[in-house]
Parts: C-alpha cells; sequence; structure tokens
C-alpha cells in the first residue's frame, strides 16, 4: 500500500485499481450484494473532484467532438451541449458531485439504475449538466483518469520518477 509520492497521479491510479480489483471479484457476490455502481459514485471524489481541486491546469481541454465521445465510449450518454470541452464537463461534473446533485434513476420496478444524472441546482438553476448510462461512466472514467494521468505527468516533471 505505501504512501504517496505523487499524491495527484498516485490517487487517480489507485482509484482506478480499486474500481478493476473489484470488478474481478464481483462475481463472487449475489446480484443484491453487488455494489459497483455504488463503488463506482464514491470513485468519483477520487477522480473528478480531487484532481481538479489539486491539478486543474492539467485537466484535458479537448472538445467534446462525437470522435472523442466515441473514443470515450460514450454513445448513449449525454452531456448539455453548453459544455464544450472536457475541462469544463470536468468542472461541472466535480460541482454536481460536490454538491451532491446526482439523481440514481430507474425504468423499471426492480430499481435497477438506468442513468446517473448530474445537475447544477446550486442558486436557483435546475440544468442537467450530463446524463450516464452506468457502463459508459464507467468507460469514461477510466478514459478521462488515464488522460488525466498522462497530462499531469507529461506536464509536470514533479510527477515523474528519477
Amino acid at each position: 500500500m505505501g504512501n504517496y509520492k505523487h499524491f495527484e497521479s498516485d490517487f487517480v491510479k489507485r482509484t482506478l485499481h480499486l474500481i478493476g480489483q473489484y470488478e474481478s471479484v464481483l462475481h463472487k457476490y449475489e446480484f443484491d450484494h453487488q455494489y459497483n455502481h455504488t463503488l463506482l459514485a464514491n470513485c468519483l471524489l477520487g477522480l473528478i473532484v480531487m484532481p481538479k481541486e489539486k491539478a486543474i491546469s492539467f485537466l484535458p481541454a479537448d472538445r467534446l467532438t462525437n470522435e472523442l465521445k466515441q473514443k470515450m465510449g460514450i454513445v448513449q450518454s449525454s452531456f448539455n451541449p453548453d459544455i464544450k470541452n472536457l475541462k469544463d464537463l470536468i468542472k461541472a461534473l466535480r460541482n454536481s458531485i460536490g454538491h451532491s446533485d446526482l439523481d440514481f434513476v430507474s425504468n423499471d420496478e426492480n430499481f435497477l439504475i438506468d442513468e446517473i444524472q448530474f445537475w447544477d441546482r446550486y442558486e436557483g438553476k435546475n440544468d442537467l449538466l450530463a446524463s450516464f448510462v452506468p457502463s459508459e461512466l464507467l468507460s469514461f472514467v477510466r478514459y478521462y483518469g488515464g488522460w488525466f494521468i498522462h497530462n499531469l505527468e507529461k506536464y509536470n516533471p514533479s510527477q515523474l520518477d528519477n
């Protein structure tokens, strides 16, 4: 386990590994005791909130084109059209998570999670920022997390091991 040598990149890497570790044992649990969406929601703090607070200048700022969405595994999920680039999306998601403006939507009586919505309901607003299909949120955080680590290590030499 050990201490963090490079907190920003190490924390994101460890959070991504945590998700992978859980996925590798998920099959051992009965369906009613599989908490993969709960873990993912918890990990959003480590993947979205903390990096944004500690290293905002290293967030990727590429435009949210259809090509980029496909690379991230986004097919059914959607983003508010006012959000034009990945950096702004991450900031919006950070605020939504930080203000607990998330909704887990089920479309059936079994209460399975069909959609995870991120809202801006601060100061009288009621704007849907992003709506993710759960599997696409996982794909998105993996893609974004890897991209963030790459940018941090590329543009912040103090993150590299000597």
